[in-house]
């Protein structure tokens, strides 16, 4: 099983962890929505687009994942580096969602004999 872990750094959810286990996901979807796989505050994190950026894993690496901005009107950084195309995220990156949005950070964790 692969999961993916977004440790959320600063915004309303400062301290909380969020474990994503891919299973039938083959996207996930970061924003205010009720729909996102990560989810964030809806009144706090004002930064933050309803369907803001998306997560889909590379094909022959499971802990490489692409970043895409879905759009969205305060933008997604990447190591404090706007993306404007899709991006390869690394075990480790910060992400945040919008200027001055929240920022978390992305892990993935593989458990032996996942594809």
């Amino acid at each position: 099983m692969i999961a993916v872990i977004f440790r959320h750094l600063s915004g309303a959810r400062a301290t909380e962890v969020d474990t994503v286990p891919l299973g039938a996901h083959q996207e996930l979807i970061l924003g205010r929505a009720a729909s996102a796989a990560v989810r964030f505050d809806a009144r706090r994190d004002s930064a933050v687009g309803r369907h803001h950026a998306r997560l889909v894993p590379m094909d022959g690496n499971p802990a490489l994942f692409l970043l895409v901005d879905l759009g969205s009107r305060n933008g997604t950084y990447v190591n404090g580096r706007r993306v404007d195309r899709q991006v390869v995220l690394h075990p480790g990156d910060v992400l945040q969602l919008g200027t001055g949005g929240p920022e978390v950070e992305f892990q993935v964790a593989i458990q032996p004999g996942a594809t």
